[in-house]
């Protein structure tokens, strides 16, 4: 066990905790920029495809920073309220979050070109970038079972 200068002992599993918790805290926050700006970009095609606008990539960051804020809020509020649902639970607030999302795309992701877009317009992009996601998460998953499996067949020989 290491020393300090009073001779009192350190304890080296603190020192570890600090810096991984220091890690963690550091990588979280880098995973929430990326998810920010990524984020934000699949927002802006989704806003392409549907309105047919471009509100601009800066008008998508303050959008999505938004839209995670109030995910937030609603994920805590109804988990603490609906706890006791279970599964029905999830259901409500994932319907709670469409729905607020989409009137936070309503509202801030309005083209310098063109007015308001519709809250059924809102819905629209709000489920077609929901629908990008999940083609990502899709990818991501086969492409980390095929490693998976790659590995387990490397070490069955």
């Amino acid at each position: 066990m290491a020393s300090n200068s009073k001779g009192k002992h350190m304890n080296d599993f603190g020192a570890l905790m600090g810096m991984g918790l220091g890690v963690a805290l550091i990588s979280g926050l880098i995973g929430l920029l990326i998810a920010v700006l990524l984020g934000a970009l699949i927002l802006l095609f989704a806003c392409k495809l549907v309105v047919k606008s471009d509100p601009g990539y800066g008008k998508a960051v303050i959008t999505m920073l938004a839209v995670i804020g109030a995910a937030i809020v609603v994920h805590i509020v109804l988990g603490m309220v609906l706890f006791w649902l279970g599964m029905l639970a999830g259901l409500i607030i994932f319907i709670v979050d469409f729905l607020v999302t989409a009137w936070l795309v309503q509202k801030l992701m309005k083209s310098p070109a063109s007015s308001e877009i519709s809250y059924g317009q809102a819905c629209l992009v709000v489920v077609v970038d929901w629908l990008i996601w999940l083609a990502i998460g899709i990818v991501m998953w086969v492409i980390g079972m095929v490693i998976g499996f790659s590995f387990m067949h490397g070490m069955m020989r």
